[in-house]
């Protein structure tokens, strides 16, 4: 289901404790139109804008819930903003949502910023909130890698074929071992989405369906709610209807909510 609105009103007919994934990017600060009715905050409005909102997403995400947020920041007047750190450092005096853990979007072919006095920017943050760490769900399982570095494993020795040294002492046999899969690391690899096109829409700001499937692989099962409050295009409904999970999103811009039905259903 996509409703069309204002998420801030929306969220509010939300019931407690319903909600298995929140997941979602909001608006980038003063930098993309997202159409001509969606105000876009200065960094310096930005946490007082957006804590109201996490509010309402602690109140109905389940104690075994998780909250995803990919976020970025930007240069103002050739500085760099603090305000992602400063919405991180609020959240965590001003709302009952706890910060899990952090991890960085790594997007190689993300877009040059053209400034002569700055490193291309290829990452983006994704900070992950929870209710209770201790009844949050969680399966590594689903999302074990092949090892990337084999040279890194462990060495075990094996009781057989020893070998003395001059000094006397047993050197035993050292044969390394190659486990069949390892935990990933918190650098994600996801590929970028450089827009949405066809005859009604273009977003400026797409994620990759990579990003949110990944997310609902590991922290959901089957049959669970996951919501977007800043639906955009319906990137994260996709993978919840191929994964056999419940979708609701919030969007404000009419055009994109009903592109959202279209390219869902």
């Amino acid at each position: 289901m996509i409703l069309e609105g204002d998420c801030f009103e929306l969220i509010k007919e939300v019931a407690d404790n319903s909600v298995d994934l929140v997941i979602t990017s909001p608006p980038y600060s003063n930098i993309i139109n997202y159409g001509k009715d969606v105000s876009v905050k200065k960094p310096d409005d930005y946490v007082d804008w957006i804590l109201p909102l996490f509010k309402e997403i602690h109140r109905v995400l389940k104690p075994s819930g998780s909250f995803i947020l990919n976020i970025n920041d930007v240069c103002v007047n050739g500085y760099r903003s603090t305000f992602v750190y400063d919405l991180i450092s609020r959240n965590n005096k001003e709302t009952k949502l706890k910060l899990y853990d952090s991890y960085t979007w790594y997007k190689p072919n993300s877009v040059p910023n053209g400034q002569k006095k700055r490193f291309r920017n290829m990452t983006e943050y994704i900070f992950h909130f929870c209710k209770d760490n201790k009844q949050m769900k969680f399966y590594m399982e689903r999302v074990m890698e092949e090892p990337k570095h084999p040279e890194n494993n462990k060495m075990v020795y094996t009781t057989g074929n020893q070998n003395k040294s001059k000094e006397g002492y047993v050197k035993p046999d050292y044969v390394r071992t190659l486990p069949d899969k390892v935990r990933p690391d918190n650098v994600f690899r996801f590929p970028t989405s450089s827009g949405v096109r066809d005859n009604l829409v273009k977003h400026p700001a797409t994620f990759h369906r990579d990003l949110p499937e990944y997310f609902i692989r590991l922290l959901t099962d089957e049959g669970d709610l996951v919501l977007d409050v800043f639906n955009g295009i319906g990137t994260t409904g996709l993978p919840c209807r191929d994964l056999n999970r419940e979708y609701l999103g919030f969007e404000l811009n009419p055009i994109y909510a009903d592109f959202s039905r279209k390219r869902i259903g």
